[in-house]
């Protein structure tokens, strides 16, 4: 009569755990769908971690297979007598309550990982703001170090940019890019970091047709805007203005016809200056024409001020390695900012600490529940 004191009751153990698994989930297959279909304000913000609890088969399964192999061991071990010598009795009712706790730790921290969680209430959110066409000159005639011994026109008007790109909240902002001719780099965008990035990668070398075609980088400008939806629309252009051709001017009336503004970065210095030759990076010398001249540049202020004054916007002038951008900044936050967008988006609330806490107290009273069979009982079943 001794020796089932000192095994397993696996008939007992498996099935109080088999009840207990068709009770849990169906508990909580039902209550998940009901929050996730029924109520809006509930989610899970780390779902997949959800998928963790397909452990728990496979911890029954072994829990089980443990149990077997431990009763053959005890039969192997001793005859009955020598096993009341030789082990502890064992409670299965004790074993079961073990499992049944290390079993629902493992799952509550399950769902602590994967973060419950339940709206507090929905927000508007409302995003205003104009959409800025930045059009930047990177002919060969920005190369040229006259503002700066160290750095060229091209380094200092992206420079200038950055700082532009910092100081918008809200705005679209897209990048255009042209020589003897004109792309789009960056499309019509609300994300700065993405415009840097493509932004420090712009050289002279990306365009093949050298010259300043303004009046084309305008036109790129203009097919880049969405005419119907309503928003105030800006055009910044950063040249040294050697376009001696009157399109450019033209395009800008007509922009302005459109409501597009148009100012314009003025970059060089009104004398010439020659135009470093790069190879491999390096400079080898200054550029020469087909003659064995050097090639000069300079600034076409009066362009870029009739462009800007056909255009209504403002010029300014680099000074220097200073590009001061502030009057022209102040001059696009004046334009009436329109709403870009509005959504509604719920305010949610971490619940894992809940499941955490019951993971942590169950896993607790794992470790201090003992298989031992209580003495006091164990002697009383033996009178």
């Amino acid at each position: 009569m001794d020796q089932p004191k000192h095994q397993y009751n696996l008939k007992t153990i498996l099935g109080s755990v088999l009840i207990w698994e068709v009770v849990f989930w169906l508990a909580f297959v039902g209550l998940y769908f009901y929050l996730i279909e029924q109520v809006d304000a509930f989610r899970f913000e780390n779902k997949p971690f959800l998928w963790a609890m397909l452990i728990v088969p496979v911890l029954i399964l072994g829990f089980s297979l443990i149990l077997i192999w431990k009763n053959k061991v005890f039969k192997r071990l001793a005859d009955a007598r020598l096993l009341s010598h030789l082990t502890q009795p064992i409670s299965s009712t004790k074993s079961f309550w073990k499992f049944f706790f290390l079993r629902n730790a493992i799952v509550f921290l399950i769902i602590a990982f994967a973060n419950p969680q339940y709206g507090k209430g929905e927000t508007k959110a409302v995003s205003e703001g104009i959409e800025i066409m930045i059009a930047l000159d990177i002919s060969n005639s920005m190369r040229a170090l006259d503002l700066d011994p160290k750095r060229d026109r091209l380094k200092l008007a992206k420079m200038a940019i950055e700082k532009v790109l910092g100081s918008l909240h809200g705005d679209k902002v897209g990048i255009v890019l042209f020589a003897g001719d004109a792309f789009v780099q960056v499309p019509l965008t609300v994300d700065y970091g993405l415009a840097k990035m493509f932004l420090s990668s712009v050289r002279p070398e990306m365009m093949s047709n050298q010259g300043t075609a303004i009046g084309l980088a305008i036109e790129k400008c203009m097919a880049s805007f969405d005419f119907e939806n309503g928003i105030n629309k800006s055009i910044i252009i950063i040249s040294d203005g050697e376009d001696h051709e009157d399109v450019a001017i033209e395009a800008a009336k007509f922009a302005y016809e459109d409501n597009v503004i148009i100012s314009t970065v003025g970059m060089g210095k009104l004398t010439g200056t020659p135009i470093p030759d790069y190879q491999n990076g390096r400079i080898v010398g200054m550029k020469k024409d087909f003659e064995g001249n050097t090639v000069t540049t300079k600034l076409n202020e009066k362009m870029l001020q009739d462009i800007a004054a056909s255009g209504g916007g403002e010029y300014t002038r680099a000074q220097g390695s200073y590009v001061n951008l502030n009057g022209l900044l102040e001059s696009i936050r004046k334009i009436e900012k329109t709403e870009l967008e509005s959504k509604l988006y719920t305010d949610y609330k971490d619940q894992f600490q809940w499941f955490l806490g019951l993971g942590l107290i169950c896993l607790l009273s794992h470790l201090l529940i003992s298989e031992r069979r209580s003495g006091v009982i164990y002697k009383l079943q033996k009178i």
